[in-house]
């Protein structure tokens, strides 16, 4: 166990009792010579209790290698870079953790037009293949099948179109299934003269014997820089569509659709712009809309009931996600834009390049540590913050990333 005195060396404490330094169970860098900070993997990924991560063998190239650190020591079980474009920047985007899409132990990682499947165990290739349309790196599965969405090649240089696809983890095949009902309405018009349809999420979703899939996507508006945005709902299973062309937005049209959708429950949470809209996607009917000031992102949903919230003008709310009345707020909390972590009515997120922590329902602030390389570039806390649980009765573990190191912490619980 540690002493007193050693728990006195972990970390400090001021006056208002805020850590605001402590010392990490592991630091390991981000690449092999430490020179230039290297970006990383937005998202908060763990397989088989191992973090998914980059590492850079050039910390001045964009040629990274894919990951899978060992949350105990940090070290990388694998590495992965076994990519069609030498020059190609391995990337996942914050999706709430469905970047990849895991079956068994396979991996399927998308970029652009190309897929890989790569085996967890080992960190080698199954398959990869150039595809005949280019994603966005979201997919979802369910079993050995996938779902994304793209545009494909053939329109790519020309009209902006694009279509939900399915394929098989194990062999890599794929097929076009589906596209939106968009209108075209005012398809040449605008600042995009051949924008006919953007999907935003494509959910699926397992009711009964039948696959259905939730998806969300614009169009292009009747006025120049304006946009509308849809819900619909199609049983896949038997071809037909329960809902189509549910408005998503309120009075604002100016704007588009930011992140993937949130699932809680029956409930559907989307972000547009500045507005934050919850509906019942089995119904597609709006149960509540919440307009901040400026450009908003959910943080995430704890406890079945907290929803987080931040604006782009350094304000941190916290709602009621079944009725979207405000709990509390904090201004002047300039977040990176990754995803919090909540773990034991403790809520962690990166403010100011600083790693925080707050008691949810109280915000009372609990860790305010900046990094140790803070004061050189991209050396502050920015790339993701998440954590895993303790076990046997032992802390958790908290992880998060600055240019040129990942990190691990023992948790406040």
């Amino acid at each position: 166990m540690t002493s007193c005195k050693e728990r006195i060396n972990l970390e400090k404490v001021d006056e208002n009792g805020v850590v605001f330094q402590k010392k990490p169970i592991w630091k390991v860098p981000t690449s092999s010579d430490g020179i230039n900070p290297a970006n990383g993997v937005i998202g908060n990924i763990f397989i088989q209790n191992a973090l998914l991560s980059t590492f850079n063998e050039n910390s001045a190239s964009l040629a990274n290698h894919l990951c899978l650190q060992n949350t105990e020591t940090g070290e990388c079980k694998w590495r992965w870079r076994d990519v069609i474009r030498p020059t190609e920047e391995i990337m996942l985007h914050n999706y709430q953790g469905h970047e990849v899409y895991q079956y068994q132990n396979l991996l399927l990682y998308q970029y652009g037009p190309r897929n890989y499947c790569i085996n967890v165990e080992t960190g080698t290739t199954v398959w990869k293949k150039t595809t005949g349309y280019s994603g966005v790196g979201l997919c979802y599965g369910l079993g050995a099948q996938y779902f994304t969405f793209g545009t494909p090649i053939e329109l790519y240089k020309g009209i902006w179109e694009q279509f939900i696809y399915r394929g098989d983890v194990l062999t890599g095949k794929e097929e076009k299934i589906l596209m939106p009902n968009y209108s075209r309405k005012h398809v040449g018009l605008g600042i995009t003269p051949f924008h006919v349809g953007s999907i935003n999420d494509v959910r699926p979703v397992v009711e009964g014997k039948d696959t259905l899939l939730l998806i969300t996507y614009t169009e292009l508006g009747s006025e120049r820089n304006e946009y509308e945005a849809y819900l619909s709902l199609y049983n896949l299973t038997q071809q037909k569509w329960l809902y189509d062309r549910k408005s998503l937005w309120g009075g604002r049209k100016v704007g588009v659709l930011n992140g993937a959708v949130r699932l809680r429950g029956d409930k559907m949470y989307t972000i547009t712009s500045n507005e934050v809209v919850c509906h019942n996607w089995r119904t597609g009917d709006r149960v509540w809309i919440k307009v901040l000031p400026s450009f908003a992102e959910i943080q995430g949903i704890f406890e079945d009931r907290y929803m987080v919230l931040y604006d782009s003008m350094s304000t941190l709310y916290c709602v009621d996600a079944d009725t979207g009345e405000q709990i509390w707020k904090l201004p002047n909390e300039t977040l990176s834009y990754t995803s919090s972590y909540y773990a034991g009515g403790i809520l962690y997120y990166l403010s100011k390049g600083r790693l925080r922590a707050r008691e949810l329902k109280t915000t009372k602030l609990l860790w305010d540590i900046p990094s140790d390389t803070d004061g050189k570039l991209d050396g502050h806390f920015w790339v993701f913050v998440t954590g895993l649980p303790g076990k046997d009765g032992e802390k958790g573990r908290i992880f998060t990333r600055t240019g040129y190191h990942t990190y691990c912490f023992e948790a406040i619980k």
